[in-house]
């Protein structure tokens, strides 16, 4: 019971430091590192300190590997910013309708999500809530619509937080991904519901239900065949865009005489270039074979001893780099564009990176001690079968207090997934509703409600925002568990 105890006390220090003493992720990472490098050299555990090295070499490994994809997808979203290509696209959607459904959908299932699937960040909020309110939504409309469009987070910056899960929990990719799309199918019918009754209302949500379950069910039926034909890390803005371009062709059957597609359609798509350019990158690197084994035969980095693996040319951070040049010729940034977004970039991103990497070595010294292995046992013993329902609930609470899905992952997904090997249950499954759960609850963070709610101007009602984010994320999280509960009994 000792062992127990001193094993979960790293997870609850990290909960406790977060949720109670309001401390930030970087301090509490580093508390977390020091709490458990006590606890794993102690006598209960007597882990020798000679292998604590090892956890930090392999936390800056897996921590390259985010380096890579976050700092160009960042550095992308603010070259488009300083270029006006963001305000284009935002103008070109705006413009293109009165019909406030039309409006929404567009923007909340649309524009956010792709905004996301390059950079991540929550940096989506900054520019849909703006632009709602300048649609004639009300500031709180606005802000509860923005952070509920942050629901392409399982495929955020190119999947990263995916990416990083799978690689921890020792899943294949590719089956994280088509899993996780599967549970998000019903999840963004919920979504396209939700913001179509917070933004136009119950009567007009009435009137074109099916149209609002359409464009739910594309989003994620679209992500979901991105994932099974093509890319994992392509899925959302492959997802996105289909919206974006479906919704268009509905505007336009509605009204033919629409501005932005009748009036300047080739300034969309100037703005636009440099995501139709990341997907074709992707997308033929992916599919066409010859170019596929080439890029991910040369200049990779192994290093046998960590099970590390970085391909250079192959990693979605070596298109987001390519796509970060041709923008700066093609929009003809200046210097002082281009130092200002590295800064910006910098900025958003060492916080990011930093925590990461903290939460990575805590992970990696509890299972060098054992701990995760102690921890698996125990929830294995005392829920047995059930542990797939509290899965959900571990997931949300690492994406709700870090805000990441990411970090979540980082300290989440191997507990989980070894705890799905002893009690003998998919431990893809599993890895599916940690990643599911983790990503879509990242929205009731604290501080993306804060900065809604700054972006909005209503700060004073940040308390009010949190509140129906949670009815929201509660939504979400009796959604999953219905999932698991139809998946379980066909099991």
């Amino acid at each position: 019971m000792l062992k127990v105890i001193l094993a979960l006390l790293p997870l609850l220090s990290i909960l406790f430091m977060i949720f109670i003493l309001k401390k930030s992720s970087i301090f509490t990472g580093m508390t977390a590192c020091i709490i458990t490098t006590v606890i794993a050299i102690s006598p209960v555990f007597n882990t020798n300190m000679k292998i604590l090295p090892e956890p930090i070499t392999k936390g800056f490994l897996t921590t390259s590997i985010i380096v890579y994809i976050l700092f160009f997808g960042i550095f992308l979203f603010h070259l488009m910013d300083k270029a006006g290509a963001i305000n284009g696209i935002a103008s070109s959607i705006t413009n293109s309708t009165n019909d406030k459904i039309y409006q929404v959908l567009i923007l909340a299932l649309g524009l956010s999500p792709l905004i996301e699937a390059v950079s991540g960040f929550g940096l989506a909020v900054i520019v849909i809530a703006p632009i709602l309110i300048a649609l004639g939504f009300s500031p709180v409309q606005s802000s509860v619509i923005a952070l509920i469009s942050l629901c392409i987070i399982p495929w955020g910056t190119l999947s990263l937080g995916t990416i990083i899960g799978a690689t921890l929990g020792g899943i294949p990719l590719h089956e994280l991904g088509m899993g996780s799309a599967l549970m998000c199918i019903p999840i963004y019918i919920y979504f396209a519901i939700l913001v179509t009754y917070i933004g136009a209302g119950k009567e007009a949500l009435k009137e074109r239900f099916l149209q609002v379950l359409f464009i739910g069910f594309l989003l994620g039926f679209s992500v979901w065949i991105c994932n099974r034909f093509a890319s994992v890390e392509l899925a959302g803005i492959f997802g996105s865009l289909t919206v974006i371009v479906v919704i268009f062709l509905m505007i336009k059957l509605k009204n033919k005489r629409s501005k932005s597609t009748q009036e300047n359609p080739s300034a969309f798509l100037k703005n636009i270039s440099p995501y139709l350019l990341l997907i074709i990158l992707l997308f033929t690197s992916r599919i066409i074979l010859p170019i596929k084994e080439f890029l991910s035969g040369i200049f990779n980095i192994t290093i046998e001893k960590y099970n590390f693996q970085l391909a250079l040319l192959y990693s979605p951070g070596f298109f987001l780099m390519l796509v970060c040049i041709f923008t700066l010729f093609f929009f003809r940034l200046n210097r002082s564009a281009i130092i200002d977004s590295l800064k910006l970039t910098i900025n958003k991103c060492y916080p990011v990176v930093l925590t990461t990497f903290l939460y990575i070595v805590v992970s990696e010294i509890m299972s060098e001690a054992k701990m995760i292995e102690i921890l698996s046992s125990t929830a294995a013993h005392s829920f047995g079968q059930f542990f797939l329902f509290i899965a959900p609930l571990i997931g949300a609470t690492g994406g709700f207090l870090t805000g990441s899905n990411t970090a979540s992952n980082t300290m989440f997904i191997r507990l989980q997934t070894e705890t799905a090997v002893q009690i003998g249950i998919s431990p893809i499954l599993v890895a599916c509703v940690q990643n599911v759960s983790s990503s879509l609850m990242t929205m009731v963070n604290p501080s993306r409600v804060a900065l809604s709610c700054s972006v909005c101007e209503i700060s004073p009602l940040e308390n009010e925002i949190q509140n129906k984010l949670a009815f929201v994320g509660m939504g979400t999280l009796a959604i999953i568990i219905i999932e698991v509960d139809i998946i379980y009994s066909l099991l």
